[in-house]
């Protein structure tokens, strides 16, 4: 994101951190971008109203496990990508 996406600034604490997990592999990776992912969520989730996680080649399970930090959705039943 930091240079696909204009305006959007990734720290150099998350790049070395996203960097030190590719270099571990693919599944690495993955789990830090989500690890990242939930600690963004948990620091900004009093100031914001909304938001918006994508589903990376359409596999709602990471999208959907970014929110598993949040204790109301743990609450919640899951069900054909709608929130009860």
């Amino acid at each position: 994101m930091h240079n696909e996406v204009p305006g959007v600034r990734v720290t150099q604490t998350i790049m070395e951190r996203m960097f030190k997990a590719s270099e571990k592999g693919k599944e690495s990776a993955r789990e830090e971008g989500l690890q990242i992912a939930r600690e963004s969520l948990l620091e900004v989730q009093d100031i914001i109203q909304g938001v918006q996680v994508s589903a990376p080649f359409g596999n709602v399970r990471y999208a959907l496990d970014v929110f598993a930090v949040l204790e109301e959705f743990n609450n919640k039943k899951v069900t054909a990508g709608t929130i009860k």
